[in-house]
Order: structure tokens, then sequence, then C-alpha cells
């Protein structure tokens, strides 16, 4: 019998697609392959801390003074390839300031043919630390303006995360906080909630999982593998499901650079 080749047998499964999910596939492959073609190029050692990237429910921890990471992560909602999200998030602690993380979030989204790009100012500033307990505090603050729009600012965030780390390799997250945001033009205010779980299962694999809210709006979960590739590199595979209103799933894939 003739033998087919991968590509020929890949064309021939998305054929078989619905276009809206062939354009899915085809674009978190994309996201994939480019993101390991940027592991590949890089050969970095140190081990890469966990929390971040693609989660909602932030760690009590920064960044050590002098250190900095970058996150890039791309979301995409099942049954919808009109939407989609795409973050670059940078941020470093400064050894003039040991106590504070200041960062940026650059995010293009899609929705239903439209788009738009938003600039989010970070700054995170460690309370309290007490490792001999397994406790670390922080605050953190960012601002959201939606660039080329007449009515730039978007809103704005205040958020308290406590750890707790039981035994090392177990990390559990609490978040409590509140937002600004303006809906469809009407300015909400809501607090916010979240929990979160980091379980090092092996030196190369930690497993994440949150669930998080806001007061009288969207609740959620998130979840998936975090592989640690090198020590300054984190690769991360999450899936999502709202449960609330029309109980949208996405599947985000992220990269973690620290240096």
């Amino acid at each position: 019998m003739p033998k087919h080749s991968p590509d020929r047998r890949f064309t021939s499964f998305t054929r078989n697609l619905p276009p809206s999910k062939s354009r899915i596939l085809r674009r978190n492959l994309m996201f994939v392959g480019i993101t390991l073609t940027v592991i590949a190029c890089l050969s970095l050692i140190s081990k890469a801390n966990a929390a971040g990237g693609p989660y909602v429910v932030d760690d009590g921890a920064i960044n050590p003074p002098g250190e900095c990471n970058v996150d890039l992560w791309n979301k995409s909602v099942r049954h919808d390839a009109s939407s989609s999200d795409l973050v670059l998030s940078p941020a470093c602690t400064f050894k003039a300031l040991p106590m504070v993380q200041l960062g940026a979030a650059i995010e293009y989204n899609r929705d239903d043919g439209e788009s738009e790009t938003q600039l989010s100012p970070q700054l995170k500033a460690q309370l309290w630390n007490r490792e001999d307990l397994g406790l670390q505090l922080a605050a953190a603050a960012s601002t959201h303006f939606v660039i080329n729009r007449a009515h730039s600012f978007d809103g704005a965030d205040l958020t308290l995360p406590l750890t707790f780390t039981p035994f090392q390799a177990l990390r559990l997250n609490f978040n409590a906080g509140w937002t600004q945001a303006y809906d469809n033009g009407e300015q909400n205010h809501r607090w916010t909630w979240g929990t979160g779980v980091e379980y090092d299962l092996i030196d190369s694999l930690t497993l994440v999982a949150e669930r998080f809210g806001q007061q009288g709006a969207q609740q959620a979960w998130q979840a998936g593998p975090r592989l640690h590739i090198g020590e300054r590199i984190d690769v991360d595979i999450v899936v999502g499901r709202n449960l609330t209103e029309d109980r949208d799933q996405w599947l985000t894939t992220g990269v973690t650079l620290r240096y």
C-alpha cells in the first residue's frame, strides 16, 4: 500500500474539520512552533519561578533584585475563531528598588471582527516575606489604556496576593482585590477574588490550577502543565472555562523567559 507523508495526512485531517476549528488549530500550532523555535535558539541556565504567565491569580513574590521576566501568550476561544488575545508582558525588579517590581502588559484583542490594543502599566510591591512561616504578601496595581480610542482610560485593578508554602513543592495562592472597568460605556466597580495551587510534580514539570471571579460578574477556572525548559524558560499549556453566561472555553499557550 502507498505510504502518505505526514504533511498529506495533516492536510487531510484539517480538511475534514469545520473552517473555524481548522483556523484555530493552525493558529495555535503556529504559535507553539514559534515558541519552540525561540526555546531552541536560547541556551540559558537558572530555574524559572512558578506563577505568573497566562494565569490570572497572582502570587505574593516578586522578581529578585536585578532580575526581569518576559511573558508571551496567545489565548483562543473554542468554537469562536474570531476571538483571541495576544499578550506581551515584561517586568523587572531593579536593585535600587529591591521591594518593587515594575512592568507592563501589551494586549491585542480580537473579537467578532473588531480589534483593539490595550496598554497596562503595572506595579507590584512585596509587603511581607516570612520564609520561616512560608508566607509572602504583596500589593499589585495596574491601569488600562486602549490605544487609538477617544476615551483611552479603560479601568484599573488593585490586588493583595498572598502565598502560603506548606512544603517546598506546594504553593497556595490567595487573591483579594477591587477592579474598575468600563463595560460598553458603563463604569463598574467590583470586588475580585482568586485561589490557585502550584505543585512541582518533578523538577521539569509544575501543575497549576486556579479559580477566580468578580462580584456579580465573571467566574472561571484555568489549569494546565508548566514545563521548565533549561532553567530560565517556562512553557504553559492552559485550558479554561467561563462558569457564567455562555460558558466559553479556551486554550492558551505561552512562554516565560527570565534573565
